[in-house]
């Protein structure tokens, strides 16, 4: 690997003006947990690393309001989240993504801000973000703005965030009464999935409410497929509706092939998968939050 320096500032605001400055040709870390297997792969040179390790004490909270919002500082790391129980019983659906989200030592160190930035397609978090219509902060010098979660993503490794932005906060919506993720993977559990969908909606007496339906590393970021929720959107659900909901996803979704299998083959595994998301959705509803 190429000799880097580590800078370490003592606050945002000077963390900031690091990588705002015109000369600066580095990248700030966290948990460093891509970046350092991306600097021993060889395919991350840099000249300096912004580290934001000093600033956790300001930037790690989870609250969570009497609403079910919730609000994430940045610096909190995906093991906190995972722990903190208020988090989990408003938003059942991240608990079920972290039991199989990379392995409990990743979680303990990344975080949720250095984790979302990244971009990396394969990640599970994202399309259930999405799915729950979440957003990011991002600051820099010159302000702060908030940035939906479905259109933070660009393309593969690319995000909405400028150079000289940090993203500081995350923000998820009260969790609909059905939400559910699976991750496919042809490899261990917590390895990277060959596919991911997510699917949030409430119900309405028997018929699917507004939804939002996401899929994840099968395309080069995360993919609303709008097409599929306005088919189902105001039906019951039936055998019937399942088989259209999943052939409608499969001509809606713009699948890339990669190493983890063949467009054919992850047309086969959403056309399976698909109707499993909306039926488990429905069998974990929370009584509390169906519409009359």
């Amino acid at each position: 690997m190429s000799p880097y320096e580590l800078l370490r500032p003592a606050s945002l605001d000077e963390a900031l003006e690091l990588i705002a400055a015109p000369d600066f040709a580095g990248r700030p870390v966290s948990g460093s947990t891509a970046i350092s297997l991306m600097r021993r792969a060889g395919v991350l040179n840099v000249d300096s690393l912004v580290s934001l390790e000093g600033l956790r004490a300001s930037l790690n909270r989870i609250q969570v309001g009497d609403d079910g919002q919730a609000r994430v500082d940045a610096l909190a790391t995906l093991g906190e989240m995972e722990r903190h129980a208020a988090l989990m019983r408003s938003h059942p659906v991240l608990a079920q993504v972290f039991v199989t989200l990379a392995n409990p030592r990743v979680r303990n160190v990344a975080m949720i801000g250095g984790y979302l930035s990244h971009g990396d397609p394969h990640m599970d978090l994202p399309p259930v973000l999405s799915a729950l219509d979440a957003r990011v902060t991002a600051r820099s010098v010159r302000g702060s703005r908030e940035i939906p979660v479905d259109q933070l993503y660009q393309g593969y490794y690319e995000t909405a965030l400028a150079a000289d932005e940090l993203v500081t906060g995350l923000f998820i919506p009260r969790q609909p009464g059905c939400a559910y993720y699976k991750k496919v993977t042809t490899r261990a559990r917590h390895d990277w999935p060959t596919l991911g969908i997510a699917a949030a909606f409430d119900m309405t007496g028997d018929r699917i409410g507004r939804a939002r339906l996401f899929i994840g590393a099968a395309t080069d970021r995360p993919k609303r497929l709008e097409q599929t929720e306005a088919l189902v959107e105001g039906q019951p659900w039936s055998e019937a509706l399942a088989r259209k909901a999943a052939e409608a996803a499969v001509a809606e979704a713009p699948l890339v092939a990669d190493n983890h299998g063949s467009m054919e083959y992850k047309q086969a595994l959403l056309r399976a998968y698909l109707p499993e998301v909306f039926e488990q959705a429905m069998k974990t509803a929370r009584p509390a939050t169906r519409q009359a």
